[in-house]
């Protein structure tokens, strides 16, 4: 069954990368199982100079990102995702922004992620955090050496806002792709990670009739995908850590956010943005607000 963001379409941003066409992969299993249209995007930067020069440049990044939308495309030979021929698209400019606008319209965007060491994660970023930052729409980011398959399970961190959103998501995923769903909540544990996280789509603690809500939010999607095995935990500690404990290449993580500026995200360890640079596994991240229509 689908859910309506997937009626926008599918991007999937390319670059040439082993890690991009992981994406393509996981891109075109989605397509097929949402009904979805899908469209490969690459682009390169155009430098800011006046040098007569520079126009040899240009066209050679430019050249570079058509040979990388080739290579995307070749990789799906024959096969039509969705049912449909899959559009090819080669545009000027940053991948983050570009990709974040086409979030607008096509409601989910598929980038893949290279490892980084711990300074340029902190500091530099990349393409699929910036990107997961700003959306509008839905972003899967599918780490090196994830499966692109159908994962073993679902796992979806849920906090007090956003629920019904990012649990329609995770209902719809684990339902299509026939594997059980894990509901998790994470709250901090002391006064620090509390107030850290206190602004985050997860809650800084846990009380009784949060915990009914959730169960009564639960409750009423398993009626809807009766097919879904669902379990629901609660962990305290850093919800970062909890939501990463025991995740494999083999899961596929919801979560919900908001746009903000990727800065931001860096400073105060957004997390979100924390969770999908750590993890193992693709990460599906579910903004409030979602797409217009195409």
């Amino acid at each position: 069954m689908s859910i309506n963001w997937y009626h926008g379409g599918i991007v999937v941003g390319v670059d040439g990368s082993a890690e991009s066409l992981a994406a393509v992969d996981w891109a075109a299993r989605a397509a097929d199982l949402h009904d979805a249209r899908l469209t490969i995007l690459a682009t390169y930067s155009v430098p800011l100079t006046s040098d007569p020069g520079i126009g040899g440049l240009i066209g050679e990044i430019r050249d570079e990102a058509h040979r990388a939308a080739r290579a995307a495309h070749a990789r799906l030979g024959s096969r039509r995702p969705g049912g449909r021929d899959v559009k090819v698209v080669v545009l000027p400019g940053n991948a983050a922004h570009i990709l974040s606008e086409r979030s607008r319209s096509c409601d989910l965007v598929v980038v893949g992620r290279r490892g980084l060491g711990t300074f340029d994660r902190m500091v530099l970023g990349s393409t699929s955090s910036p990107l997961a930052a700003s959306s509008l729409g839905a972003v899967v980011v599918v780490p090196a050496g994830a499966t692109t398959g159908d994962p073993r399970r679902v796992r979806v961190g849920v906090g007090r806002d956003d629920e019904p959103d990012v649990l329609a998501a995770a209902f719809a995923e684990a339902d299509v792709r026939g594997c059980p769903l894990e509901v998790l909540h994470a709250s901090g544990a002391d006064s620090v990670s509390s107030a850290l996280f206190g602004f985050e789509p997860f809650a800084a603690s846990w009380d009784e009739p949060a915990g009914a809500v959730l169960a009564d939010q639960v409750a009423r999607w398993s009626e809807k995908y009766p097919r879904v095995a669902c379990s629901i935990q609660i962990r305290r500690g850093n919800p970062v850590a909890a939501l990463l404990e025991d995740l494999t290449p083999d899961d596929l993580m919801v979560l919900g956010g908001r746009p903000h500026e990727p800065a931001v995200g860096r400073m105060l360890r957004n997390v979100p943005d924390a969770v999908l640079r750590a993890a193992t596994c693709p990460v599906l991240v579910v903004h409030a607000h979602q797409a217009l229509p195409c």
